[in-house]
């Protein structure tokens, strides 16, 4: 895998370079040149065509895109999710997280921070129509507890928020989820909304980020 930096100061961070030894800094042109299915592409500075589609919409139609910034704000991290970037993540990340969202994006997830979660969660059920599209043959095969987890899970809210509302301990929101996850065959939340709601083809969830998370 080829890492690619695309920084306006032109230099590697240490903690970049520790994470990446042989990765290298590059100008937006020389990225949009050399990128491919086999590249990570870091962008630190989003610029944006006056008349056109962003640059990491562009480059996100030929590679794995992951926006860094230095002040990650929800409203920039869910416009970098909608251009097609499969990450977004503070620049100061240290060595080993890099890694970490490196291994996620790869396969096909996609890495924001713990706080903007939520957010992702519920706008994505928002826009497929959560409460509208459930489908009552997902949840027969889960117990009443677990539908109960999974719809609150599934509508944004966090394991603390689960907890919470339903009047048990994380722990065992955490095991309810090992179990939901197993009886659907998925993987994470984003793959739980889209059985939910069963949106399954690519088609029907061509404009929604596919999101990897922890339970």
């Amino acid at each position: 895998m080829n890492h690619l930096f695309v920084t306006q100061e032109q230099v590697l961070m240490p903690r970049w370079q520790a994470a990446f030894p042989k990765a290298s800094c590059v100008t937006f042109e020389q990225a949009e040149a050399w990128a491919d299915a086999d590249t990570l592409v870091w962008v630190a500075k989003e610029e944006r065509a006056a008349d056109g589609p962003s640059f990491v919409a562009r480059l996100a139609q030929r590679a794995t895109v992951v926006v860094l910034s230095m002040m990650p704000e929800k409203s920039a991290a869910m416009d970098a999710l909608q251009q097609g970037a499969r990450g977004y993540a503070h620049a100061l990340s240290p060595a080993d997280t890099l890694k970490q969202i490196a291994t996620v994006v790869m396969n096909q997830g996609i890495w924001v921070p713990p706080d903007l979660m939520a957010q992702v969660m519920g706008s994505t059920w928002r826009l497929l129509n959560g409460d509208q599209q459930v489908q009552s043959s997902v949840l027969e095969v889960l117990t009443q507890r677990e539908r109960e987890v999974a719809l609150t899970v599934a509508k944004g809210a966090s394991n603390k928020v689960v907890a919470r509302e339903l009047d048990i301990t994380e722990r065992t929101v955490k095991a309810h989820l090992t179990a939901i996850f197993s009886k659907l065959d998925i993987h994470d939340r984003l793959q739980l909304i889209i059985k939910l709601t069963g949106k399954g083809s690519s088609a029907e969830v061509s404009d929604v980020p596919s999101l990897s998370s922890s339970k």
